[in-house]
């Protein structure tokens, strides 16, 4: 990672004045001077702004961008545009145009002397499709495509691009040509033995930010998306990858959300920044100051810090070498049996996951008595041993549940309408009744995941990022209602989900990584700029005994200790020595005594 690099600031400098797509002449190109950046308007059609960083260019933009319905491209013309000083200090480029498709369009840009920020707006009526950023549409890999060509579309002269997404291959820096897709889409290449590529698999923060960094000599220039919360009702921020005619960023309502009257799209903003963290830091900075995301309303309490012991990975171990399923050995007698373990161990951990599978069906909230005869007892005897006990649970699964709380496409279930009342009063009580009756503390959220795909009968406005929330909210909230100091741990590291979230996972390490603390202290820092200071520090799936020894002694100085096996490896079957068990412990309790000082 390039460290940060002080830079003189030069003075603020602007000459403007009136400019159109027909007017070609050179006085009508003009120039803003930022502390941070620059900015040259270049005539044409459409108009096109020459962003730079120390007199290089890294983008360079139309001023307009398409919108698109559910079944249409758009076409814009007759563009004109005037750049103005504002009230506030800043710069505006105001920009109109006429639309194949809407009454009225126009289109927003203001420089800040931090950032640069670009929204458009449209007048209409009909179902949205793609809101594109700094392009008209999507180039193919050899020829304009959907745009009317380079003019139209993202010039980018960045060498590569990093994005805080984090992925089996623990690649977080990409060409300039590779796509991305921040957040949930059935784009993504299929996880198979024929396509293994780790870094194309889903991203393990399910939304991560809606943002990416681009390189650039010494500097990084920051491109992040928000909106006010209820407006996320896309599934994903996306980014085609330089291709022919250029780049495009976009967010696909796929026909969920319809314009009948006004329409502003998410506010794109550029941050500046010599480090790729610190370009992230300020987005999130934006995001807050401008209204789009949410905050925490977590208690702190002491237990939400102490050690975790989660028993997935034992539950691979013990049954996928033998061809079994591992969520047959979530139950109660085993849990017993790998505690009483623990215990003799004397490792002091605090909190326990029952991880998948103790329901009867994933979308039922009902224990399964035959695997957990007796949970009230369980967690009755580990609140007595001063330990807290969180569910696994996955989000709006459909096993079990009536088929009139279903979204259904040809026929067969597909997901949860987590928007529909009915399901959201199917869900409180069965929720209520764990943390009540049954005494859990909490819950550990997985399986984060939204419908991307158009013309399923999903009920509004929770759709895209919003359907995720609106579960998770129900959950975070009805957990807490009954119990003020419960924990719900996520992996929705996206400022958006703040309130809902006590906790992050740093979530699951690929059985081939290596140099463990490391990426799991840059997935932390990601999260702890993103808004949560304290993070899960998770430890499956396991790797080679060395690298898992290595981060089980880095875990407490990036976060919450966790342990999720008790004999073996998942991946080199290799078993840790009692000297190691030992240790463990004594970092443990040392741990633990470090925390209680705070409280």
């Amino acid at each position: 990672m390039l460290a940060f690099v002080r830079r003189s600031l030069p003075a603020l400098l602007l000459v403007a004045a009136p400019l159109s797509s027909s007017a070609q002449s050179p006085e009508t190109i003009r120039s803003i001077d930022m502390p941070q950046y620059s900015v040259r308007v270049e005539a044409g059609t459409p108009p096109r702004l020459r962003i730079e960083r120390d007199h290089q260019a890294v983008f360079v933009v139309p001023v307009v961008a398409g919108l698109g319905s559910d079944t249409q491209q758009e076409k814009l013309s007759a563009i004109e545009s005037t750049l103005k000083r504002a009230a506030d200090g800043a710069f505006v480029l105001d920009a109109t145009a006429t639309s194949s498709l809407w009454t009225n369009r126009r289109f927003q840009w203001h420089f800040y002397p931090d950032r640069i920020e670009f929204q458009q707006f449209a007048t209409g009526h009909g179902k949205l499709g793609r809101s594109y950023f700094l392009s008209n549409g999507v180039s193919n890999r050899w020829d304009n495509g959907a745009t009317e060509g380079h003019n139209w579309e993202t010039a980018l002269y960045a060498d590569r691009y990093f994005a805080p997404n984090p992925n089996h291959a623990n690649q977080f820096e990409f060409n300039i040509a590779m796509p991305q897709i921040l957040g949930f889409s059935v784009g993504r290449t299929p996880d198979s033995d024929q396509d293994f590529r780790p870094e194309r698999m889903t991203g393990l923060f399910a939304p991560p930010p809606l943002f990416l960094a681009f390189h650039l000599d010494k500097t990084w220039t920051g491109v992040g998306i928000g909106a006010k919360p209820g407006d996320y009702q896309f599934p994903a921020l996306e980014y085609t990858g330089s291709r022919y005619a250029g780049a495009a960023f976009f967010v696909d309502y796929q026909g969920y959300r319809a314009i009948n009257g006004e329409f502003a799209s998410p506010v794109l903003a550029f941050t500046f920044a010599f480090d790729p963290l610190d370009a992230l830091a300020s987005y999130t900075g934006w995001l807050d100051r401008s209204g789009f995301s949410t905050q925490p309303a977590t208690k702190d309490v002491l237990w939400h810090h102490l050690p975790v012991f989660c028993g997935w990975a034992e539950q691979t171990v013990e049954t996928t070498p033998f061809g079994q399923a591992p969520n047959s050995a979530a139950t109660q007698a085993n849990y017993e049996k790998w505690i009483a373990t623990l215990e003799q161990r004397g490792l002091p951990f605090g909190t326990i996951v029952i991880d998948d599978k103790w329901q009867q069906g994933y979308g039922t909230f009902e224990v399964d008595e035959r695997k957990w005869p007796d949970m009230k007892g369980f967690v009755a005897a580990q609140h007595a041993k001063g330990r807290h006990v969180l569910l696994w649970v996955p989000l709006a699964e459909t096993d079990g549940l009536p088929e009139a709380l279903c979204v259904k496409a040809q026929g067969k279930c597909v997901t949860a309408d987590v928007g529909k009342p009915e399901y959201e009063a199917y869900l409180r009580p069965r929720i209520r009744h764990l943390v009540e009756d049954v005494g859990v503390d909490g819950f550990k959220e997985d399986w984060v995941g939204a419908p991307a795909v158009p013309g399923l009968p999903l009920t509004g406005p929770y759709t895209g990022i919003e359907f995720v929330r609106r579960f998770q909210w129900i959950l975070w909230s009805e957990a807490h209602k009954a119990k003020p100091e419960a924990m719900v741990e996520t992996q929705t590291v996206n400022a958006l989900f703040r309130e809902s979230s006590d906790l992050t996972r740093l979530n699951d390490i690929w059985y081939a990584t290596r140099n463990v603390p490391d990426m799991m202290r840059l997935r932390a820092r990601i999260a702890n700029i993103s808004g949560w200071p304290l993070v899960d520090t998770d430890n499956a799936s396991s790797t080679t005994l060395r690298d898992w020894w290595s981060y089980m002694q880095a875990q407490p100085s990036i976060g919450i200790p966790a342990l999720y096996f008790i004999t073996k490896t998942e991946s080199t079957q290799e078993s840790p020595s009692a000297d190691q068990w030992s240790e463990l412990a004594g970092i443990w309790r040392s741990y633990i005594e470090t925390v209680k000082q705070r409280y």
